[in-house]
Order: structure tokens, then C-alpha cells, then sequence
């Protein structure tokens, strides 16, 4: 997911390292029992609190509380529906085909949310005209994806690298290069479905540079995904934690939140700090520029950034967040997880730039390759 081109250091009571420069308190709002509002006062910065109506949120698999869902309603008379992506691309592909609509809400990670604002889907609000707008982290403010955050309020981030079963799997694995030539104990391994990931792991394992237009680096990622292809057992980004979690996988790229949470059913599992270096990612609020529930949308954003409902998203999901407050109210077994604590002396967790059109098409055109 997940990329920045200022980088800076965020330590946090999870000690999570480096994020790139990727936060204001709570009273106040009108109130408002509209579905929406037409698309000038859409454009305009004014925060109306909404106290009824419904809202439709589009998300990652497995990616927001049922707690939450029915905590906002309660809190706020707004009935929330959720739906689900696996993917940044599959998002955009979606806000694309519908010119913006469809969703009130959306959870792009960093890179996309600077796409669909380039291309004029997603919604311009500013997060300081919302009341608890002073809650999130400075460093968290001024991003690269959204300078002064003008179009998104912070979700969650983490990491990305891959899990293992050490009872099954006696090698110790710790990099790319091992997971995409892995030992045959390791039998058939998750990788998800999400090609920026996908293709830029391989290319830390073949020592390419990140987006390249590098005929030469472009042909090893290729063909070692074409070589680990015989390995792979299922190309998908959802239920990853399950599937090692209950050992029908042995090895799998997972995101480090799910992998604590399968940790916690499986402990033999561990999650590995590759050498080359892992993506540093953050997921975003955003509201698509077709929204009909707007007054619906910003309330929502403005209720996440307060710190307790946000912390029932971390301990959750097991991810940290932008959000002031919430590093105080994490568990204490997430504050000590090997997947979310990084090592002491490991700082090759980075946000990853994003690339170009062009660069992204070579991407694609590896990846289509690849699940071919």
C-alpha cells in the first residue's frame, strides 16, 4: 500500500520507526439531517454535523470493526453500511467507473489517495474544519499524498513483509529472496493480490529500484515471479491471517496488524524483518468526490478522530494510528508484539515513493503476467 517522498521519524509507544511524513480537540457543529448536500456546498469547508441518515463506507476486507459499526449509529443516529476491497487498484477501478459515486467514505493508502486527488475523485474538505481536527499527530499532517491534509483524515498504518510457521518450517528465513525461493517444507505460499506490493518485494529480492523503467531489472522481477509461481497457492489479499492462523498455509505475505492477530491463535508463527527492507504504508479517510451523504461522511471522519473510538480500530486491528491519544489506549499485548514492535537497530521499514503512470503500467503488465 503505502509510500512517501518526505520521510521523517515517528517513534511511537509501539516503537513502529520510520513514517514518512506522511493531526485538531473536539466541541462544536451544526446539526443537520440531510442525506447530502448539492455539489457546490460539497466543495465548501463547512463541517455540519449530521444526526441522522445513513452513510456508505467502502473498505479493505476485514478492515473495520463490528463494534464500531454499531457504536457510530448509537453515538450518532447514522446508519453505517460497509463494503469491501482487496485492493488500492480495485478502488480506484471502482470510483473510476462511477465518476466518484457510489461511496460516502473510502479508505485509499498513501499513494492512491494522491491518484484519485490528482484526478479530481475524491472531495476537498480540510481536515482542520472539523472538530476534533486537532487531533491528529503533527507528523501526520503535513504528508506527502495531502499537504496540510486537504482531502483525507488518518486511518491506520503498518508494514508489509511475510509470515512463517516455525514448526513446520525448520530454515530461518529472513529475506524476500527467501520467500520467493522458498524451502519445500514451506509448501504452497500466500502472496497477495496487490500488484505495487507484489512487484516491488520482488525487486528488493533482485536489488531492482523501486517504479523503474529498467529493461533489465523489470526481466529479473518477472522471471522471478515466474519462478516462484509453481510455489504460490493462493494470489489473495483477504482472509491471510485465517489461512495461517488454522495451517493451511505455512508461509504467506501478510501485513504486520493480521499477522499479530494470527500470531495470537498460532504462536509458532513469526513475522520476519527481510533485509532488504520492508514498505512502511498508511491507510486514509476520504471522501469520494460523488458522495451523496456528505454532512454523513465528514461527521464520520470527524468521530474517528477521536481517540477512543479510534483505539477500538487499533486494538482490533492491531495496527497503530495517527490519531493523538491512542497510543496511550492500546493493549498492552499489541505494545509488545514482535509484529508491530520493530527491532531495535532495524530501520529498513520506509514509506516507498509512488510511481508514475507510465512506471505503474510496467507493474501491471508483471503482475497481469505473473497471475496469468
Amino acid at each position: 500500500m503505502r509510500n512517501s517522498l518526505r520521510k521523517s521519524r515517528v517513534i511511537s509507544a509501539l516503537a513502529i520507526g520510520a513514517v514518512g511524513a506522511l493531526a485538531l480537540t473536539s466541541c462544536g457543529g451544526g446539526v443537520s439531517d440531510s442525506g447530502g448536500n448539492d455539489s457546490s456546498d460539497k466543495a465548501s469547508s463547512k463541517y455540519v454535523e449530521a444526526t441522522s441518515g445513513e452513510l456508505n463506507l467502502y473498505t479493505w476486507s476485514d478492515y473495520f470493526p463490528d463494534e464500531l459499526v454499531k457504536k457510530f449509529t448509537k453515538d450518532t443516529g447514522i446508519k453505517l453500511n460497509v463494503d469491501y476491497y482487496d485492493s488500492n487498484e480495485n478502488l480506484e477501478a471502482k470510483l473510476r467507473a462511477s465518476d466518484g459515486a457510489g461511496y460516502d467514505v473510502v479508505v485509499p493508502s498513501d499513494y492512491m489517495v494522491e491518484i484519485l486527488k490528482n484526478d479530481n475523485l475524491l472531495m476537498k474538505f480540510d481536515s482542520s474544519t472539523l472538530p476534533n481536527g486537532g487531533n491528529i499527530k503533527d507528523d501526520f499532517l503535513d504528508v506527502y499524498f495531502d499537504e496540510g491534509r486537504q482531502y483525507s483524515t488518518p486511518y491506520l498504518y503498518g508494514t508489509t513483509s511475510f509470515a512463517y510457521d516455525k514448526d513446520v518450517i525448520k530454515e530461518d528465513l529472513t529475506s524476500w529472496n527467501d520467500y520467493f525461493n522458498p524451502p519445500a517444507s514451506a509448501g504452497k505460499v500466500g502472496i497477495m493480490n496487490d500488484q505495487v506490493e507484489v512487484v516491488n518485494s520482488a525487486l528488493r529480492a533482485t536489488g531492482g529500484e523501486f517504479c523503474t523503467t529498467d529493461g533489465t531489472e523489470l526481466q529479473a522481477a518477472q522471471d522471478l515471479l515466474t519462478a516462484f509461481k509453481p510455489h504460490v497457492g493462493t494470489i489473495n489479499s483477504d482472509a491471510i491471517l485465517e489461512r495461517l492462523a488454522n495451517g493451511e498455509q505455512s508461509m504467506a505475505m501478510i501485513w504486520n496488524g493480521a499477522a499479530h492477530r494470527a500470531m495470537q491463535e498460532k504462536p509458532s508463527l513469526t513475522y520476519v524483518y527481510p533485509k532488504e527492507g520492508i514498505a512502511l504504508w498508511q491507510d486514509n479517510f476520504t471522501i469520494p468526490s460523488g458522495a451523496k451523504n456528505v454532512d454523513q461522511a465528514k461527521t464520520f471522519l470527524n468521530w474517528m478522530l477521536d481517540p477512543e473510538n479510534m483505539a477500538v480500530a487499533v486494538n482490533f486491528q492491531a495496527y497503530a494510528s495517527g490519531v493523538k491519544g491512542t497510543d496511550e489506549l492500546m493493549s498492552p499485548k499489541l505494545a509488545k508484539s514482535e509484529a508491530i514492535v520493530i527491532p531495535k537497530g532495524y530501520d529498513l521499514a520506509k514509506p516507498v515513493k509512488p510511481c508514475s503512470n507510465e512506471e505503474l503500467t510496467n507493474y501491471t503488465k508483471i503482475f497481469e503476467t505473473f497471475k496469468g
